[in-house]
């Protein structure tokens, strides 16, 4: 707390903080309050694998669950006043009860995973819990844009059939575009810490024009929670406050600085050591970021086993998120309601391809699925 006590740009920081909790509460009351009622639809219902028996948790009715929200975008922003009136130690103790409440309301749905709430979460820990602030949350910034930069080396993103919504740009230049992007975030993003001021501007305004761009093909939520987040590039020299993100010899004396940027930076490249095909997976890529890198297709089927016969099924239900409907943890979900009691002999079986493909893959095969537990099914990629 001593850092923020000292800078007046962490102090403003910590108010914009404050306002994604307001941004995020506004943006799940506007669309995902079915995710986190117990009477949802079954595909909406789906547990991560850390929350097997999230359903324990959610509420009666989506009124209890605004009512909720509201309360916690209250506090939000009497969070953000209380930050930029200077009343740091009980702003502090409130942001900190804002990101474990975000924290339980994202354990209610796997449906609510997304990049902006990664990103959101990181930072704020790095802001409340680790040393050297100002130079820690610019890098953990760089990391999050260079992991989203290594997804978008894939066919699918740079010929833009991975878009939710096509832009408005002419094929030729929004090929361009896309092409750009994945320099801009791979490499081009190490200007973000030169020593040079004017390099840095240069590659930060960048970024901010690529948020603005893509609001017409993500919508309003994520360009605006990366506004708050890049604002810390903007507070520092505002208030005349020394730039400490920089690329040199500096970093030596702060080993904890290095430390967490390198541990991020790894799981970034987790899913892609784990699992030959990243896009394809669920559970593998928790830890990571997880944005939409390629379209999917799938078949799902359930194979029940009797005496000398056997009888398939595809009882399953896709989710409606283009990104999460042929994610095996949709499925692996609903297994356990579909079982009427454990004797039963079923086994699960996955096949799923890129549309860019011609031909579907394997991609998962569970044996006895009725006999494994919770547990066991949601985590049945990696085990």
């Amino acid at each position: 707390m001593k850092e923020i006590l000292q800078s007046r740009a962490l102090q403003i920081y910590g108010a914009l903080l404050a306002l994604t909790h307001v941004l995020s509460a506004y943006f799940w009351m506007d669309r995902s309050l079915d995710l986190v009622v117990t009477s949802g639809e079954r595909s909406a219902t789906l547990c991560w694998p850390l929350m097997p028996y999230c359903q324990d948790l959610r509420f009666a009715t989506t009124a209890s669950a605004a009512n909720f929200l509201q309360i916690y975008a209250a506090v939000g922003l009497i969070t953000a006043v209380l930050f930029f009136i200077k009343k740091v130690k009980p702003a502090y103790f409130l942001l900190a009860g804002l990101l474990a409440v975000k924290l339980y309301f994202t354990s209610l749905s796997y449906g609510l995973m997304g990049n902006y709430h990664y990103m959101s979460f990181f930072v704020q820990v790095a802001f409340l819990f680790l040393p050297f602030k100002t130079t820690l949350i610019p890098f953990f910034i760089g990391v999050f844009y260079w992991g989203a930069g290594i997804l978008k080396l894939d066919p699918e993103w740079l010929s833009g059939v991975a878009l939710i919504t096509p832009s408005f740009l002419p094929p030729t230049l929004q090929h361009a575009s896309l092409i750009y992007a994945v320099i801009l975030e791979c490499i081009l993003v190490l200007g973000l810490f030169s020593q040079r001021a004017w390099i840095r501007n240069l590659i930060f305004v960048q970024f901010v024009l690529f948020h603005a761009f893509s609001w017409h093909i993500v919508g309003y939520f994520y360009p605006l929670t990366m506004f708050l987040l890049l604002s810390i590039f903007v507070l520092i020299p505002l208030n005349k406050e020394p730039w400490q993100a920089l690329w040199d010899r500096s970093l030596l004396n702060k080993k904890s600085t290095l430390v967490f940027t390198v541990v991020l930076a790894l799981l970034q490249v987790l899913p892609l050591l784990l699992v030959k095909d990243s896009a394809a997976s669920g559970a593998p890529r928790l830890m990571s970021l997880n944005m939409l890198d390629a379209r999917m297709e799938c078949e799902t089927l359930l194979i029940r086993h009797q005496d000398r016969a056997q009888a398939t099924y595809d009882p399953f239900v896709k989710a409606p998120s283009t990104r999460t409907q042929c994610d095996p943890l949709v499925f692996l979900s609903q297994i356990e309601s579909l079982c009427r009691d454990s004797k039963e002999n079923f086994d699960f079986w996955l096949q799923s391809r890129r549309t860019t493909e011609s031909a579907l893959q394997t991609r998962l095969i569970v044996r006895d699925a009725c006999k494994k537990s919770r547990s066991e099914l949601l985590w049945a990629e990696v085990l």
